[in-house]
């Protein structure tokens, strides 16, 4: 029998539901239909649980840990991945990006991030080498994003796949492309999550030689302002961490007017200032060093604008990140940490260079309370205030108990240095007599104290103050 095949232009949509109805009535002959069962709706809801609950320490305090309030089916449900994943995942990867989010930019000064248009989440969709070493990031938690961590066997997979992704990309002639810059930073913030900081500095090196191929840092970020912001935060936060100099220059930053796309941060300050109808803000007065009192003016301005923030005077994410950026740069080129690289500093100034530090490594990005740990400038700030520990003016007493107070709600967290710093505060508040606790916030933000972020913390040793003082020189709390 010849076989042929129907090959008619005319067959339309209806002559093929014929055919096919046709077929198959032969095929289900003398079989019965089993009726499908009505469809139930249920309703799933995602459990978010609240801070609280998350972390049962007792009373240890876990420091500005955010939590994602947004809904995390959003527009980036709609995207698709390079790698294939479960729901389960997808859901795992939504949240964690929307955390992520949230710590780089704290919601309480700035701007809703978009991720959809934000070049680093975007790289996740659209990058498997990219994508791996954010997964990498994510399977380090034990329990919580934010929480203790470890090198798990998920994390050890992701990250061998991130890194033949990434050497067969540095083979070829995208070597220094966008995507490989966003993914060997990734690498280097992998290994300096888990204090593997030999690996970090060599992974940090090979950035910084892309970067250099790219034009400079001042040059990348005219092309992608996102993605320059990483290799920026990283370096300063090696130089935070191990007391070295800055990898790049304040150059390198600025670069010239027409080749640079960070912003300044001058012009941050004037755009906050307009926002919020500031014409003129006051400048501390202080008989110490010329550029050092600039630098304390100008975080004094920062961290006042963060204090009378409004849904309507939020920052820009990117402006917010700039600015934090660059005053920690001018901080560190000011005096390096490290002594073989400082000049000699007055003990009053010295003091007040490592207090402001404390307060600026605040504002960078941290993922819960075992996040890489600056004990380099920990063990300075503690050194500079058991220095000042007989002041002689009100000036030097005033900065100290600021100092205190920083360093309290800042890095100086273990026991010993509570204790320390107790003492220390009550002799301080003898002398200078601050009855309230809204005189002594009036008192500390003569110099930089951010509310939302130490205003707990600050109670708290007020109220141990209160308790080890001998007579009430403190007055009623409030």
């Amino acid at each position: 029998m010849l076989l042929q095949f129907v090959n008619d232009p005319t067959i339309g949509p209806k002559e093929r539901r014929l055919i096919r109805s046709h077929v198959m009535r032969g095929k289900n002959a003398g079989k019965s239909r089993i009726p499908r069962k009505p469809l139930v709706h249920r309703d799933f809801k995602i459990p978010i649980l609240n801070p609280q609950e998350r972390f049962d320490d007792g009373d240890s305090e876990i420091k500005h840990i955010i939590y994602p309030h947004q809904p995390l089916w959003n527009e980036l449900s709609l995207t698709s991945y390079p790698y294939h994943i479960g729901p389960e995942k997808e859901r795992f990867v939504y949240q964690r990006l929307w955390i992520i989010a949230k710590a780089l930019y704290p919601p309480e000064f700035c701007t809703e991030v978009n991720l959809s248009q934000n070049a680093w989440f975007r790289y996740v969709f659209e990058d498997a080498a990219y994508f791996h070493s954010l997964l990498a990031i994510c399977c380090s938690f034990i329990t919580h994003f934010g929480g203790p961590r470890h090198i798990s066997s998920d994390a050890l997979r992701h990250i061998s796949q991130a890194y033949r992704m990434t050497n067969e990309r540095l083979s070829g002639s995208k070597a220094c492309s966008d995507q490989a810059i966003a993914v060997v930073t990734m690498l280097a913030i992998y290994q300096r999550m888990h204090h593997q900081q030999s690996i970090g500095l060599v992974h940090f090196q090979g950035l910084q030689r892309m970067v250099q191929l790219r034009g400079g840092l001042a040059k990348l970020a005219s092309d992608n302002r996102a993605l320059a912001q990483k290799p920026w935060r990283l370096a300063l936060e090696f130089a935070l961490q191990n007391g070295a100099l800055v990898s790049f220059s304040l150059d390198d930053v600025e670069g010239s007017t027409q080749s640079t796309g960070f912003k300044s941060f001058d012009a941050i300050l004037d755009e906050q200032k307009h926002k919020l109808g500031w014409r003129t803000m006051t400048y501390p007065v202080f008989a110490i060093d010329p550029v050092l009192l600039k630098h304390l003016s100008s975080i004094n301005h920062f961290t006042n604008l963060l204090n009378a923030t409004t849904d309507k005077t939020k920052l820009e994410p990117f402006d917010y990140s700039d600015a934090v950026c660059f005053i920690l740069h001018q901080l560190i080129t000011y005096a390096p940490l490290n002594p073989l690289h400082r000049h000699h500093i007055p003990p009053l100034d010295n003091l007040i260079h490592w207090a402001l530090l404390a307060v600026m490594t605040t504002l960078l990005p941290e993922y819960g309370h075992n996040q890489a740990r600056y004990d380099f400038l920990a063990n300075q700030l503690r050194g500079a205030l058991q220095a000042m520990h007989a002041p002689e003016t009100t000036e030097e007493q005033e900065v100290l108990l600021w100092a205190l107070f920083v360093a309290y709600a800042t890095i100086l967290d273990n026991a010993e240095d509570e204790t320390m710093l107790t003492k220390m505060a009550v002799e301080a508040f003898k002398t200078l007599k601050l009855h309230e606790w809204d005189d002594l916030k009036t008192a500390l933000c003569r110099f930089a104290w951010i509310y939302v972020f130490y205003d707990k913390a600050g109670l708290r040793l007020l109220s141990e103050v209160r308790e080890q003082s001998p007579i009430d020189t403190l007055g009623a709390s409030t």
